[in-house]
């Protein structure tokens, strides 16, 4: 012991030179990852199609390709000298993410019956797949199986747990080229003929119809220069002229007006419907969920706003007619209110929209009598009181004009989305529009096979039909895992319920402990795959602000449920809860370092001045994976390797050997010094930790002798958490309960064992006299 300590004492004396060579090694990988080559680039699609890919994409050969063309981009797959499928990018159509925030590209196939005839991923950053080869494999397979697959009402040859612990990587590929092969596939069917009128007498002109189905990636900027969103920005100056002049200057507003030149409010409108609006502006997937969330054949209007006021108020969810007060739309002389039954929340922060802080959609059904192809206008209402007694309410408009532009000219136009121009081989063949609107084809290009004319109606109608959200799948799929995941969980809350009569006796702790722990490592991280990280921390906090939707947070139900109950329990209790209980790699390794303390091996901990040193160990990396990934100086998610769980939990040590090899050597260390990487590395620990400070109970019982003169419960803590003067720290404490099973035990505790004598020793002199 004296000898560690004086090691422990020269390590004080060297931190200041160990401080400045990982602050060295902090500035080489930062310049390693700067120079790190671009990841991805949207656009020159024929470049992207090897024939290694075409091979998987179309397998049945192609006698040759056409030029990229249309809306959306696709390339057509000839055989027998007619148009036999198509091929695309989800990334130059839809830039679907996965469980990165980063978009894959998936290149696919459909033919022109409505089925896959292949996909292969391309480029993709998801954490859990990106640098492992096995389940990359395991990727392609699962992508290349989707041939034949009818876009909709198929059944997956292969689940998305093909791919084990990326199911939400699986589904959001699989998810994303159903829906592009729809957009792709849609505006290149052949249409109903056009009535032919009698000899003599001239045709009807078509029907005008709305596009609902051309789309192209276009930016909130651009849409705002098509006309594709209309915007209007008021002043507190304009509010207060357009009370003035409604004759109630003084009238009191909900939100008072400011200097006269401030914001009030800035409000923007478009129609969503249409996919080449809708689709931009929350991401066609998330398009797709709010299509198949509105009555059929509705139209929906998108609202949004920023400033001191908004379109919302509080009416629609305190008032008894629960009706939106603040806005309406005026058209051909009718007005249409909407109430909180019409009405979907629109993440601000999302895909397609900027610089609003809130953002809604307003349905109209079929038979309201509202024409989305005539103008419009969205009057947003400022409602006011006049102080006066029995003076009437005031109200005033402020109206934003609105005409749906065209879409076909918003589809084909160039927009700063699209990465690169097309090369000049591919702008040699030309880019003739494909897309046909009503009865009318645009360009010169070759009218493509249809199928046969009886089919068309039903896959167009198959077409439109929303898919099942890939979260609701995902449900479906795991009920029997959720169902154990909350007896476990159910469990572990018992344990912390009833700990002080568990910890009175010391072997139903340790068979407690050791079999819970063995159930989260070879079910919960092994079987099940659920092993939460700092990946998962990342990507919950980045939604808000990427491609947030509910249906991110439920596409994963058994991570989504651990992390919302170790959310809770570090508010409550603190880290410990999961570090010490639910943590799969933390169980291998409390389990390793209990089978190395029965075999003897020698244990080390360093001295306390140099462990509060190597505590910091686990902030200092949370805080370089958080700032590096989040801030894309990373993007590659390389620096996500210092956590070892892929390699130990989720891949079960199958990852190529450089990882493997890191794994075990946490683990070896470990078997020296008790739970050595979630003590002093772990990010997710770090941040933990971190949120620990927060903790609101403090179950782990202490006596005034703790410390003072009893130093029992801080030599037995495995993990050192508890302090000379008889504190636990709870930032660094696994609620092993250990040190509870030490403070029940009137055998080993000296306030207890100095009780019993007492009492003993009071009934002898009882039994005496």
């Amino acid at each position: 012991m004296r000898m560690l300590n004086s090691v422990s004492e020269r390590y004080v004396a060297a931190f200041p030179r160990t401080v400045d060579w990982v602050r060295s090694v902090c500035i080489a990988v930062l310049a390693l990852v700067f120079v790190s080559p671009a990841i991805a680039e949207k656009g020159k699609l024929r470049e992207r199609l090897t024939p290694e890919v075409m091979a998987v994409v179309f397998p049945g050969g192609a006698e040759r390709l056409g030029p990229e063309e249309g809306s959306p981009p696709a390339i057509a797959v000839y055989q027998g000298g007619q148009v036999a499928a198509y091929v695309f990018s989800t990334l130059d159509i839809i830039a679907a993410p996965g469980y990165s925030t980063t978009p894959f590209d998936v290149i696919a196939g459909v033919d022109l019956a409505g089925r896959i005839t292949g996909a292969k991923v391309v480029f993709h950053n998801e954490p859990y797949i990106v640098h492992d080869a096995q389940r990359q494999r395991l990727l392609d397979t699962f992508l290349a199986r989707e041939a034949g697959r009818p876009l909709r009402g198929g059944t997956n040859v292969l689940p998305p747990d093909f791919v084990a612990g990326a199911t939400i990587s699986t589904r959001a590929m699989r998810a994303a080229v159903s829906i592009t092969a729809g957009l792709v596939l849609r505006p290149r069917l052949a249409r109903p003929p056009a009535a032919v009128a009698a000899p003599g007498v001239p045709a009807p002109a078509p029907a005008p119809r709305l596009d609902v189905d051309s789309f192209s990636r276009k930016s909130w900027d651009a849409l705002l220069a098509a006309g594709a969103v209309a915007r209007r920005r008021v002043t507190s100056g304009d509010v207060a002229a357009a009370l003035a002049a409604a004759g109630a200057p003084d009238a009191q507003l909900e939100v008072p007006v400011g200097r006269s030149d401030r914001l009030y409010i800035e409000f923007a409108t478009a129609l969503f419907t249409p996919a080449a609006i809708g689709g931009n502006l929350v991401g066609m997937i998330n398009f797709e969920d709010f299509k198949r969330k509105m009555p059929p054949d509705a139209q929906a209007i998108f609202i949004a706003s920023n400033g001191p006021y908004n379109f919302l108020g509080t009416r629609y969810f305190q008032g008894s007619d629960r009706r939106f007060d603040r806005l309406r739309v005026v058209q051909d002389g009718k007005t249409f209110e909407f109430r909180q039954d019409d009405y979907q929340w629109v993440n601000p922060f999302g895909e397609g929209i900027r610089g609003q802080e809130d953002a809604g959609l307003f349905a109209l059904p079929a038979d309201s009598g509202f024409d989305p192809l005539k103008p419009w206008r969205l009057e947003l209402l400022v409602n006011g009181e006049v102080i006066a007694a029995g003076a009437p309410s005031v109200t005033v408009a402020f109206g934003l004009d609105y005409n749906v532009p065209d879409l076909q000219a918003l589809t084909t136009s160039l927009d700063d989305t699209r990465a690169q121009l097309p090369s000049s081989s591919q702008a040699g063949e030309g880019r003739a529009a494909a897309t046909v609107v009503g009865d009318r084809q645009d360009g010169g290009a070759q009218r493509p096979a249809q199928p046969e004319a009886s089919l068309v109606p039903a896959l167009v109608e198959a077409l439109d039909d929303s898919p099942v959200p890939a979260w609701v799948e995902a449900w479906h799929d795991a009920r029997l895992n959720v169902a154990i995941l909350a007896v476990l969980l159910s469990v572990l809350t018992l344990i912390f319920v009833f700990q002080a009569k568990l910890a009175r006796s010391r072997l139903a702790h340790r068979l407690v402990r050791n079999g819970f722990l063995g159930v989260v490592l070879v079910w919960l991280g092994w079987t099940a795959g659920v092993q939460l990280s700092i990946v998962n921390v990342m990507n919950y906090v980045m939604a808000p602000f990427s491609h947030f939707d509910i249906g991110f947070y439920l596409a994963e139900p058994l991570m989504v449920i651990v992390a919302g109950y170790t959310l809770l329990s570090v508010v409550l209790i603190g880290r410990g809860v999961f570090c010490g209980w639910l943590c799969p790699f933390g169980a291998l390794q409390e389990l390793l370092g209990q089978l190395s303390r029965a075999l003897r091996v020698p244990q080390w901990n360093p001295s306390a001045a140099v462990e509060k040193r190597l505590w910091m160990g686990k902030y200092i990396a949370a805080a370089m994976v958080l700032i590096l990934v989040m801030s894309q100086i990373d993007p590659s998610g390389a620096t996500l390797e210092i956590e070892p769980f892929k390699t130990a939990i989720t891949s079960k040590f199958t990852r190529a050997w450089p990882y493997v090899t890191y794994a075990v050597a946490l683990l070896a260390i470990g078997l020296f010094s008790e739970r050595a990487y979630c003590r002093f590395l772990c990010p997710l620990g770090g941040v933990l930790a971190f949120l620990d400070r927060l903790h609101l109970l403090n179950l782990l019982k202490r006596r005034p002798e703790c410390g003072n003169p009893c130093h029992l419960c801080e030599r037995s803590c495995p993990v050192r958490a508890i302090e000379k003067t008889g504190k636990i720290v709870t930032a660094e404490c696994f609620q092993c309960l250990d040190c509870q099973v030490e403070y029940y035990d009137d055998k080993r505790c000296p306030p207890l064992v100095q009780a019993a004598k007492l009492r003993a020793s009071t009934l002898s002199a009882h039994a005496s006299a």
